[in-house]
This record gives structure tokens, C-alpha cells and sequence, in this order.
């Protein structure tokens, strides 16, 4: 089936957009648009004239291969067969959340004829630029593409709904700049000062709150977090699964998984205080696997929010159900089929290899009704990973994790005290001891000023442990680590992790 435009309706109360010609909003004579194969070249919502192109052969041949893909029939329902449009004076309402990369907006349209699309249930998602007016990169009729070619086949219903939706002569990016401008000082400040790109494309995504009859709370899409619309009804949590079989380039005598590496080592380049501890997050070797060690497999590192607000064994059987649900047996599944050879031995041309690491970066969300052990699963932020800009940076990061002794250390050495790394990895409970010589994370100070207290404890770990020598603020570090501290007798390289800490459920 070829793919149609559902062109946008005339509204009396539709604005204005800069650069657009006055009066035409339907834009009728475009059967099939497109953008450039080059990302978003000459593709800046409102700025082409009715009598100008913005449809190239190469992205109507894809589009086209979009809707009407004969080898993917029979498989369900896979393909788009039309692309929607904004009506010229939608809104954004609210920031549902952002990350680096993109950023997800509740709007509204003008009033509706009832020959007007439906956009009941979705929500706005676009690309993120550095800064305003900055050149985009990002291809949505690509991105579309590896969704409904490659994920969809994987994960099938499981997969978020994602669909493109024209934003040409729409005016949209403009009021979602203005938006982002606005609520610039509430913004986390890492995404502060970026906008979203100039493009004539975006994507609709199936909205995962409740719908209930209050309104929603902000819904952000970090891990771990819990959004509630209907104190009556459902919660909405959302995590990452990461790796959730072990890196295959992983040293062999690994005490972690290559999440709990990594979350380690952010904990160590990076102690801030608002930082949650690896322990506070899923361990993805607990998850998919009841057999996991009971240290490492609370149900609430999926979602610390729900512990403690009542109805505490509802929601640990609820999040049991969703740390074992198919869905992520087929995420790990899929993960192990189309990766064998893990980061440091991959190679740059493998596409196999990018599906897992796109797989390994998606986000778990799961509606948990309050009162009944009823659960939905959906996953979603797919988007294609470019080997050209992230191959070394996958590369890197496995080398430092190895080489920096993440993946093996037995223990933090912090301002003269040894620490426990809080991060209670499955394979950190496995039976059998994997070396004769403990490791140690050996922490100096950033701007290289020492202590003597340090450097005579080090003189003496040296003589018995595998120093790891990394710099960061140890005075931030171990204000964190402090709950992790060791008993000041205890040996490294003889002594046994205290692995019953009250506070952990």
C-alpha cells in the first residue's frame, strides 16, 4: 500500500508561521513528501514556498518503500500506510521528558473538524540540537525505516508505537523552541540551552501514561522513575534493561556485569551528590533470572518510588512480574542472538552488532494497576546507532572498563579507607573465588595533592592487591561510600563482603 498524506484542515484559529506563504495550510498538490537523504537538508519547517520542492526520488523511493515493503506482508501490521500532519496551530502543553538526543512533548491541536486525523493517545517526539538554530543530523525517515524493518520484527507488539508525522508549514519547531525557552530555568542543567532542530518531520509515539481522569504528573525519561496519573487506578515506571547477559568481551574473572561496571565507574569519574548509587538501579544479570542471588534481585531497583508507599507486596510481585515478563526474555534473547563477540572485538561494519547495542540502550516502560496484578510492557527509543559516531566510544568504554578494573575490583580504596563498591552485581554473589589476588580501586585526588594517611595505606595494599589508580573528588566519594566502609582490620584480598545491609530490601 502506498503511503498518503493526510493533509492538515483549515482552522480559524490556526497561527501563523514564519516564513510559510500566507493562507496555505493544506498543502493538497504533495501526494508523498520527503526530506533529503542528507539529513534535513534544505528541510526547515516553513521556510519553502508552495511552488518549491521538499520531495527528492531518493526519499520518495523511501517512503514509498515504507508503506508498501512486500517482503515484510504477512507479518502484521509493520508498515505506515499514511503519514499524518500537523495542523498548523498545534501546541505544546507540557515536557514529558528529554534526553541528550530527543525530547517527547504532550501538545494540542486546534479545533478539529471530524474529517481531521486523530491524535488521541500520542505524544510529539523530536530531535535535540546543541544549541538553537544549530544544524540537524538526525533522520526521521531513516530512523523510521530501522524501526519497521528491524525492531519491529524483533519485538512486535512489544514495541512502542512510532510513526512519522509531517510538521512542514506547521510551525511547530518554532513554538517548541519557544516552549524549551521558556521553561529553560526548570530544566535539568545538562539539557539547558538545547533546542529542538529545524526539520519538516517528527514522530508520533504511543503515549504510555494511564489514562485516568486526573491530570498527569511529568512523566521523565531517565530510568527508575515513577509517574502516577490515577491514585485509583495505574502507575507508570519506566528503567532501562541494558545488558542483560554479560558483555562477551568481558574479562572472564569479571565480580560484575558490564552495567554494574559501567555504573561504577560513573560513580567514580563522576561522585555528585544528587548521583544514585549503582545499587539503587536494576542489576540486568538479576533481571530475567530467578535463580539471581536475593541480594542483587530486590524487585524495587526497578522502581525505589514504589518502596515504602504502601501495598509493598503488591507492587514486589508486580515488579517480579515485569523483571521476568517474556518481553525481556525476547529483549535478551535478541541481544545474545545478534551480538557474540562484545565491544572489544566487534567489528565497526558489523549491523548486527549495532541492532544489539540499539537494543541495549532501549527504555522499559510498564503500567502497574494499583489494586489488581495486572501489568502492560512496552519499550521504546530504538533509534539507530550510527557506528561512525559511536563505535570508538563503545570501544573506549569497554578497554577503560577493563583496563580500569571495573569489571574485577574488590574493593574501593578511598581517603586511607577501604569501601565495598555499592553496586550488588549478581556475579558479585556467585560461588567461587575468580583470583588469588584482590583488586583494588585505588582513588587519588583530581588535582594530585596526596595525604600521608593514603600513601602509607597504599604502601601497604600494594604489597598484597592490584592497584587501579583513578583520580576524581575524594571527599565527595566518600561521603557516598561512607554506608560501604570496611571494617578497618579487614584484609582485601582475605575478606568477605557484608552483603546484609539493612537498608536494602
Amino acid at each position: 500500500m502506498a503511503l498518503q498524506v493526510v493533509p492538515p484542515q483549515r482552522s480559524e484559529d490556526s497561527g501563523s508561521n514564519q516564513g510559510d506563504s500566507a493562507g496555505d495550510s493544506s498543502d493538497e498538490s504533495i501526494s508523498v513528501p520527503s526530506q533529503s537523504t542528507t539529513p534535513n537538508r534544505g528541510s526547515v519547517a516553513g521556510d519553502v514556498d508552495d511552488g518549491d520542492p521538499w520531495v527528492t526520488p531518493q526519499d520518495m523511493a523511501l517512503l514509498q518503500a515504507l508503506g508498501a515493503d512486500p517482503g515484510l506482508r504477512g507479518r502484521g501490521n509493520l508498515r505506515q500506510s499514511r503519514v499524518r500532519r500537523l495542523p498548523r496551530g498545534t501546541r505544546p502543553i507540557k515536557l514529558i521528558g528529554e534526553g541528550a538526543a530527543n525530547a517527547v512533548f504532550e501538545f494540542k491541536i486546534p479545533r478539529r473538524s471530524c474529517s481531521d486525523p486523530d491524535f488521541t493517545g500520542l505524544l510529539l517526539r523530536v530531535a535535540k540540537v546543541p544549541s538553537l538554530n544549530h544544524p540537524p543530523t538526525y533522520n526521521y525517515l531513516l530512523q523510521q525505516d530501522f524501526y519497521q524493518a528491524t525492531i519491529k520484527p524483533l519485538l512486535g507488539i512489544h514495541a512502542v508505537q512510532q510513526e512519522l508525522v509531517i510538521l512542514h508549514k506547521s510551525g511547530i519547531v518554532d513554538e517548541l523552541n519557544k516552549f524549551l525557552r521558556d521553561i529553560d530555568h526548570s530544566r535539568k542543567v545538562k539539557f539547558r540551552g538545547t533546542f529542538i532542530g529545524l526539520t519538516d518531520w517528527g514522530f508520533l509515539v504511543e503515549d504510555m501514561r494511564p489514562q485516568g481522569k486526573t491530570t498527569p504528573l511529568p512523566l521523565c525519561l531517565s530510568p527508575h522513575m515513577l509517574t502516577s496519573l490515577d491514585p485509583d487506578e495505574c502507575v507508570l515506571i519506566e528503567f532501562k534493561p541494558k545488558w542483560l547477559s554479560q558483555s562477551p568481551s568481558a574479562p572472564k574473572a569479571a565480580n560484575r556485569c558490564r552495567q554494574c561496571a559501567m555504573e561504577l565507574r560513573n560513580l567514580v569519574k563522576d561522585p555528585s551528590r544528587d548521583r544514585k548509587l549503582p545499587e539503587r538501579k536494576p542489576c540486568p544479570l538479576a533481571l530475567v533470572n530467578e535463580d539471581a542471588p536475593w541480594q542483587a534481585n530486590s524487585p524495587f531497583r526497578l522502581a525505589p518510588q514504589l518502596a515504602g508507599i504502601g501495598s509493598d507486596e503488591h507492587y514486589r510481585e508486580a515488579l517480579r512480574s515485569i523483571a521476568n515478563h517474556h518481553a525481556i526474555h525476547e529483549l535478551k534473547a535478541q541481544q545474545d542472538l545478534h551480538d557474540k563477540l562484545g565491544p572489544l572485538y566487534a567489528e565497526r561494519s558489523d549491523p548486527y552488532f549495532i541492532i544489539a547495542m540499539t537494543l541495549r540502550d532501549c527504555t522499559c516502560f510498564a503500567q502497574i494497576h494499583r489494586r489488581k496484578q495486572s501489568i502492560k510492557i512496552r519499550m521504546g527509543d530504538f533509534d539507530w546507532k550510527d557506528p561512525v559516531v559511536k563505535f570508538d566510544r563503545w570501544h573506549g568504554a569497554e578497554e577503560e572498563l577493563i583496563n580500569g578494573g571495573f569489571y574485577t575490583a574488590d574493593w574501593i580504596l578511598c581517603g586511607g579507607s577501604y569501601y565495598n563498591p555499592p553496586t550488588l552485581c549478581a556475579l558479585e554473589f556467585a560461588s567461587g573465588k575468580r583470583s588469588n589476588q584482590a583488586e583494588v580501586l585505588n582513588i587519588q585526588e583530581r588535582d594530585g595533592a596526596k595525604k600521608k594517611t593514603r600513601e602509607t595505606s597504599i604502601a601497604k595494599a600494594e604489597a598484597r592487591a592490584k592497584m587501579f589508580n583513578h583520580k576524581t573528588d575524594v571527599a565527595a566519594l566518600q561521603e557516598l561510600l561512607e554506608p560501604y566502609k570496611a571494617e578497618p582490620s579487614s584484609d582485601p584480598s582475605t575478606a568477605v563482603r557484608d552483603v546484609l545491609r539493612s537498608h536494602q530490601r
